[in-house]
């Protein structure tokens, strides 16, 4: 019988490098070699990585958790920041002491009132309440007839009830929490204990004024002899210090996280994030007292994970986001990103899509993602010039609008910064320009020329945005009622241009 062929241990070593890293080992005299990753350079003696190689692995295999964790969390963290800061915004504005046993709306309006949110949109009435059931009990919303509209989102801005412009009654019920079996309305159950319900009233005048307050909240405690439903207006003052639903980049993110997996029960989609989190400091029942060696592994997986959050949501590519880029050469991105805002599907659950929209964005609903022409609403984002440079708010830049958008009702362009993915703070105190901006200057075609830069070209300062030196921007084109040849992808759109 022919013997095995055995190989001596070094060259053995050297194919099991050559299959683990796909590159040539260097090899030494004892036995060492280096292979060189994209980790780095790993080494190993015959096949036994060295101490020193495997305390490095244990480092990066942290590193990479928590830059992983960060593009997992960053929907929940959009509402996880937003929740103390409508909170702290009313106190400062309004010297309103709130609790987390309190029951409100909010009213957002106009440009200093939509400032704090992402991606807000400047030309539509915000009316939104936030609640924390853990700390309320069930929570009745009673809506009268009329067009109003909006969504139930939990806190990770998965819609969980439409808000349709059906009248009636909604109980919002918490995780564990025992409903009323004979509640006339709707029961809604939702897996987290914070929920988002927000709507905007159609229409215009006094009429859609009165019906924006004429929605009731209150704890179903209080369903015998319900209070007054509270409705503040955000009016912030010039010196106002103005908290932000931006994700946080330092260890306040991380210290969020830690508040939600205390407070919130775990999801069974999340199991093994919460065993990431574990080996980070962050475990439920436990303080979150990360050692020095944790937080700096948090802080880079932070950088890091932000960076690659902005890369999955300002560069979608067809292979991540088959259906997102509009046409082949426009500039424009899908910001939706081909999300279904349920997540949750038969096979599996988005992931990217999620990173993707929470990153720049707040809230989700069906009516945003509809595929029925005349419904709903559209949001393409324009993040780079023609050349595929940032936009930078120092240099000049032209847009043109094409004739006849498909908008049943109206289309309008916003520009927000960068940074923080706010409306963009000028001089002007404007930060859009639309198909109802009053004065706006068409083509003889009906296209329409935006502009965005530091100074206003002449003669056309009633279509210019103003951006800010060493600042960069990206903008929106919405398209409310969106028509067949977006969904065909059939109205060209042509990419912003720098211009002179």
């Amino acid at each position: 019988m022919r013997k095995p062929l055995l190989l001596n241990s070094t060259v053995a070593g050297a194919f099991a490098l050559m299959s683990l890293a796909g590159t040539q080992p260097v090899l030494a005299q004892d036995g060492m070699s280096t292979a060189m990753t994209y980790a780095g350079e790993l080494q190993f003696q015959g096949q036994t990585i060295t101490k020193d190689t495997a305390a490095f692995l244990h480092r990066r295999i942290l590193e990479q958790r928590a830059t992983q964790l960060v593009t997992w969390a960053m929907p929940m963290m959009n509402f996880e920041q937003l929740y103390p800061a409508l909170h702290a915004n009313l106190k400062t504005s309004q010297g309103m002491d709130i609790s987390d046993e309190d029951i409100f709306f909010g009213l957002y309006d106009g440009y200093d009132g939509v400032y704090p949110f992402m991606t807000a949109n400047v030309t539509t009435p915000y009316t939104i309440g936030f609640s924390d059931l853990s700390q309320t009990g069930p929570i009745v919303v009673d809506l009268p007839p009329g067009a109003i509209f909006g969504v139930v989102d939990n806190a990770w801005m998965q819609p969980i009830h439409e808000i349709d412009g059906t009248p009636g009654k909604l109980l919002l019920v918490g995780p564990g929490q025992n409903a009323q079996i004979d509640f006339d309305g709707t029961i809604i159950q939702s897996d987290t204990f914070r929920v988002v319900y927000f709507y905007r009233a159609l229409g215009t005048g006094d009429e859609a004024k009165a019906l924006r307050t004429s929605v009731k909240a209150y704890k179903l405690s209080d369903a015998d002899n319900p209070p007054d439903t509270k409705f503040v207006k955000y009016e912030p003052k010039p010196d106002d210090a103005i908290a932000l639903n931006t994700q946080p980049r330092d260890i306040q993110f991380w210290e969020l996280v830690n508040t939600y997996v205390q407070r919130e029960p775990m999801a069974d989609r999340d199991r093994f994030f919460y065993a990431w989190l574990k080996d980070l400091g962050i475990e439920k029942g436990k303080p979150f007292n990360p050692t020095d060696a944790q937080k700096e592994i948090l802080q880079a997986g932070l950088d890091v994970g932000m960076a690659m959050s902005q890369a999955i949501s300002f560069n979608k590519t067809r292979e991540m986001f088959p259906t997102s880029l509009y046409g082949d050469n426009s500039g424009f991105e899908d910001a939706m990103a081909g999300m279904n805002p349920a997540i949750d599907l038969p096979t599996y659950s988005m992931f990217n899509e999620r990173a993707s929209y929470g990153f720049e964005a707040t809230t989700t609903s069906a009516g945003m993602v509809s595929r029925t022409p005349g419904v709903g609403s559209a949001y393409l984002g324009g993040y780079y010039d023609a050349d595929g440079n940032a936009l930078m708010g120092g240099e000049n830049y032209m847009l043109t609008v094409g004739p006849n958008p498909p908008a049943a009702n109206f289309w309008s362009v916003t520009v927000y910064d960068m940074e923080n993915r706010l409306i963009i703070r000028n001089e002007q105190k404007r930060s859009d320009r639309s198909s109802r901006s009053e004065g706006l200057i068409t083509n003889d075609d009906g296209s329409v020329d935006l502009y965005f830069g530091p100074q206003a070209p002449d003669g056309k300062e009633i279509n210019w945005v103003q951006t800010n030196e060493g600042q960069s921007f990206f903008v929106y084109l919405r398209l409310y009622g969106p028509e067949q040849e977006y969904f065909d992808q059939t109205f060209p759109m042509t990419p912003i241009k720098k211009v002179e």
